[in-house]
């Protein structure tokens, strides 16, 4: 995935950061901007994307669903440059003129504790925001809650189209990220603790609806995909042994339908869970 982004932003013009640019040119950046969001939270490293080009939508005025969506997407990228930074790496020349003085217009990490805590707020209030005035059409059509007495390990989440699907499950990355980088978090005291465990039941939360709305939508691959990155980075908190079969299930699944390598995510996995025979690899039950 890293080298496809950096065949992407290599490919990119000033054409295809720009509002002039062709369909192909921008349609190429959003694509860069959604495989970017996702290797930079897969690898926990600095942004590498300008943002500028995302000014325009940077709004809660009514639009279609499509450009919902990717002000979500552009969400994530603000998340992910609030915890890792932005990694000014060499770009075609074209680019570092064109956008000397805007190369990455976003929330940076801010230099005080009192700002970071700011920019924190901003990025928490985006999402409070948005639950209170997001479109009727990212509600789920259909929702139902997980069953451990019947082994449904995950809730079913039904949306209406695959841009509903991944305006969603990028909103869910990022509040995974804003719940473990929380400036305020307790790291020493009586309460670390509790904290700490608070943290964890709320990012497994998030990667449980990540998986349940990719296993809902199985007709939307790169909802799977999504989901498994997600248990990549954050599955080691999962204590529950049919929590784990079931997110082993999820790694199978995309390996067998989609022929994306998880085996050895599978293995790193069972050996943080301390499963025995930590070298044989899971099937999908399903």
């Amino acid at each position: 995935m890293e080298s496809a982004v950096s065949g992407i932003r290599v490919f990119l013009s000033t054409q295809a950061m720009s509002a002039s640019g062709s369909k192909l040119c921008r349609a190429t950046y959003w694509v860069a901007l959604r495989q970017e969001a996702l290797t930079a939270f897969a690898k926990q490293r600095p942004f590498r994307l300008p943002l500028g080009p995302c000014l325009p939508f940077r709004s809660f005025e009514p639009a279609e669903d499509a450009v919902w969506t990717n002000r979500l997407v552009i969400y994530l990228a603000d998340v992910l440059q609030f915890c890792f930074g932005v990694d000014e790496l060499p770009s075609p020349a074209v680019l570092q003129t064109h956008y000397s003085a805007t190369a990455n217009t976003g929330i940076h990490t801010a230099g005080t504790f009192a700002e970071r805590v700011a920019c924190y707020e901003d990025l928490v209030a985006f999402d409070t925001y948005w639950e209170e005035h997001k479109p009727p059409s990212f509600e789920p059509i259909h929702a139902r809650s997980p069953d451990s007495t019947r082994r449904v390990i995950f809730p079913e989440i039904w949306f209406v189209g695959s841009c509903h699907v991944i305006g969603i499950q990028h909103l869910e990355l990022a509040r995974i990220l804003l719940t473990v980088y929380n400036p305020s978090i307790l790291h020493l005291g009586l309460e670390r603790h509790e904290t700490l465990q608070s943290v964890d039941q709320k990012v497994k939360k998030a990667v449980l609806r990540l998986c349940g709305i990719a296993t809902t939508n199985r007709d939307i691959p790169p909802a799977l995909l999504t989901a498994c990155i997600a248990i990549a980075i954050c599955g080691d908190r999962f204590d529950d042994r049919l929590e784990q079969q079931a997110l082993l299930g999820v790694l199978a699944e995309l390996e067998e339908e989609h022929a994306w390598p998880t085996r050895v995510t599978q293995a790193q996995l069972k050996r943080a869970w301390g499963w025995e025979g930590a070298s044989c690899i899971w099937t999908n039950p399903r």
